[in-house]
């Protein structure tokens, strides 16, 4: 596996390939709580967990190194108990993407940033891109230099809810309990939307990291007239190539 700095990490000892027919592996943050499988399915395929000791949401925005290590290895357990594919539960696991592909070898697919390369390609050359994050400060080269050409770069923008109570509540160590409302994390959505296209009606696309915003994403859809990728996108994209 490769860590921060780019460096060759020992690969870890995996043989599983891919298959159509096993569950997909989630990476979760961690919440204090041991890890366990989700009894649940996604896109009518089984779901099992691994969450990631260290974890928590402030650690993956501060970039802490011990993760690269500890993403890749959860990674690894998730492919031993059978999984075809992995996923996250959070958009910013965008940022293990390398690590965690190299520790195993089935797809992965860490967050819907990783699709920005090819969005921008689907847009006219003078368009932009906008992206919706959970946390717009903690948005550096890093998780969108995965768009290569600095020209292609300066034709995205990016926005944040990072205002909502849902934001707030992951910030918290342990994260809080108490259910967010819908409405105020869709309210701080349609508001930074709004905002991004009133300072760059040349918005051809939207890409949303957070994976809770793919809830909102037909809504979203339908009010602007535009196309707008998200976590779910990723996942298919996956699964369907798979399958």
């Amino acid at each position: 596996m490769i860590d921060r700095d780019g460096e060759h990490l020992t690969r870890m000892d995996t043989t599983r390939s891919s298959d159509t027919g096993g569950p997909i592996g989630v990476l979760d943050l961690w919440d204090g709580r041991p890890p366990h499988s989700v009894p649940e399915t996604l896109y009518g395929r089984p779901v099992i967990s691994e969450k990631v000791p260290g974890a928590w949401w402030q650690a993956l925005l501060d970039d802490d190194p011990r993760l690269y290590t500890a993403y890749a290895e959860a990674a690894c357990r998730l492919v031993d108990r059978g999984a075809v594919a992995i996923s996250s539960g959070c958009g910013y696991t965008v940022r293990y993407q390398e690590a965690v592909a190299t520790a195993v070898n089935v797809p992965v697919a860490t967050g819907s940033l990783l699709l920005a390369p090819m969005v921008i390609r689907h847009l006219a050359r003078k368009a932009k891109l906008g992206v919706v994050v959970a946390h717009e400060k903690y948005v550096e080269t890093d998780l969108l230099g995965i768009v290569c050409d600095p020209a292609d770069r300066e034709r995205v923008v990016v926005g944040g809810i990072s205002r909502s109570m849902l934001v707030a509540s992951e910030l918290k160590r342990p994260p809080g309990t108490a259910p967010i409302p819908d409405s105020d994390t869709e309210r701080h959505l349609i508001d930074t939307v709004r905002q991004l296209r009133a300072a760059h009606p040349d918005i051809g696309a939207f890409i949303f990291e957070c994976t809770a915003l793919p809830q909102f994403a037909p809504k979203l859809r339908r009010m602007t007239g535009l196309p707008i990728y998200d976590h779910d996108t990723a996942r298919r994209l996956v699964l369907e190539a798979i399958t």
